[in-house]
């Protein structure tokens, strides 16, 4: 048993980290469904538009991230392991920095179509941060209940294959109809940068595993 914990046994809990994580699942709700209003629409100008509120959310959660590294250092008694609140929060904001860079990729490249390959990651990265929000919700109650936080990350690791099915069945189609070598590389780039963000939230499963071990 780690001091950290030898001494939470004995001490008052600092709760402050779970309404700040809370804070960064509903940023990353928020930017999941602007994600897919941003895929369904096709003016560029309208996309536009969607992109700076991906990146206004974006820049909110780095807030908060700041804000939870801050804490760390000022926090003697923390809920979990602090190596472990770090990775978590600074996987939550990866899967956000991946969603605005998705977004801005397809701004810069401008490609002729988005697929319905991609649609479909947008709605997989949404399942996935619904995931994310629903585990985080029960943080508090991990070590009397860690049912729910392990279905969570079994939901995320099936979403994260089927995000890989859509993944390689796209490319598949892609290198076989594609005939316009430029437009080939956007669209190769863009999937994977989607399916890269489901990757990330299914990393975050990696870590609430690692604290289900230590306190459940």
């Amino acid at each position: 048993m780690g001091i950290n914990r030898f001494f939470q046994i004995f001490l008052p809990k600092e709760s402050k980290f779970f309404p700040l994580l809370k804070g960064q699942t509903e940023d990353l709700i928020k930017a999941a469904d602007l994600l897919i209003t941003f895929v369904h629409t096709s003016d560029h100008d309208k996309r536009k538009i969607i992109y700076s509120e991906i990146k206004q959310v974006e820049t909110h959660c780095d807030k908060l991230t700041d804000q939870i590294f801050d804490e760390l250092n000022k926090t003697f008694i923390t809920p979990f392991d602090r190596e472990d609140i770090h990775a978590l929060a600074s996987q939550i904001d990866d899967v956000l920095d991946m969603i605005n860079a998705s977004a801005k990729r397809i701004i810069l490249y401008k490609p002729e179509e988005l697929s319905q390959s991609m649609r479909k990651m947008a709605d997989y990265i949404k399942e996935g941060v619904i995931c994310i929000e629903k585990a985080i919700d029960e943080l508090d109650k991990l070590k009397r209940n860690p049912k729910e936080v392990r279905i969570q990350c079994t939901k995320l690791h099936e979403i994260e294959n089927s995000a890989d099915d859509v993944y390689e069945n796209f490319i598949i189609a892609l290198f076989e109809n594609e005939k316009n070598a430029i437009e080939l590389v956007k669209q190769v780039e863009i999937i994977q940068l989607l399916e890269n963000t489901t990757d990330k939230a299914y990393r975050i499963a990696d870590v609430l595993k690692t604290i289900i071990v230590k306190y459940a």
